[in-house]
């Protein structure tokens, strides 16, 4: 994998409260994610840039991390004008358009890197995740099984085809996904999240309180509005 997924996992959780809704019977489907205007692809800039493509990926990752996205996408642009055949720049350029929430231009630099290197899993995972926001399920499930068949024991795709499945109402392949994940990595919070609300739609009560309880109690990877959900889900599972 040639860099780290754009999602901090909180991004996965507010999925999986749209797609479950406090207080529902049934899984249902959310509204796809509003789209603004945007260019059809991004162009690298007409004056070749100083520097080399390395150091600009570096930069690049850097703003990104900081949360500074007009320099994270100045500097992939840069390093794509340096190297156009840099799959990890468009790989950036489509993490910063997510964070913008620009979902059609990083659908294209999602596209564009796979282009570069179609065996790179997590531009098929990050892309699921882009369909899943504008609500094309089969896309996006298309895309998480791919990523899948290239690293099939990734704990976070196993977790973002598991809310695929409880979108579908298969409770069966969903808990065994979610399993699959647990059981590759214990202190992944979406997995016990995903559990929790697994459990509450088959009625398992208690299994349902101790997996969000597993959830609050693994701390600061939790996303505000996720830990929020499990706590109200904790009040009325426990009748409180």
């Amino acid at each position: 994998m040639i860099a780290s997924r754009y999602l901090p996992w909180f991004c996965v959780a507010i999925i999986t409260v749209a797609l479950v809704g406090c207080g529902s019977a049934e899984p249902t489907r959310p509204a796809p994610a509003p789209l603004r205007p945007s260019p059809p692809a991004p162009q690298p800039p007409a004056t070749r840039p100083s520097g080399d493509a390395p150091s600009r990926l570096r930069a690049a990752e850097a703003a990104l991390d900081q949360g500074n996205l007009v320099l994270a996408e100045r500097e992939f642009r840069d390093a794509l004008a340096l190297d156009p055949k840099s799959a990890k720049a468009q790989f950036g350029l489509g993490n910063v358009y997510v964070r913008m929430n620009r979902l059609a231009d990083a659908e294209v630099a999602y596209k564009a890197a796979l282009a570069l290197d179609a065996g790179l899993a997590s531009a098929h995972s990050n892309l699921g995740v882009v369909y899943y926001q504008m609500g094309q399920l089969a896309r996006a499930a298309a895309e998480f099984q791919t990523a899948l068949s290239i690293e099939p024991d990734d704990p976070q795709t196993l977790y973002l085809m598991a809310v695929v499945r409880l979108q579908e109402n298969n409770l069966t392949a969903a808990e065994e996904l979610l399993v699959k994940a647990r059981d590759r990595k214990p202190d992944l919070p979406e997995v016990y999240f995903g559990l929790g609300t697994l459990y509450k739609l088959k009625g398992q009560k208690a299994e349902a309180i101790a997996a969000f309880e597993q959830f609050l109690a693994l701390g600061p990877a939790q996303d505000p509005a996720a830990a929020d959900y499990a706590r109200r889900e904790l009040q009325a599972l426990k009748g409180n």
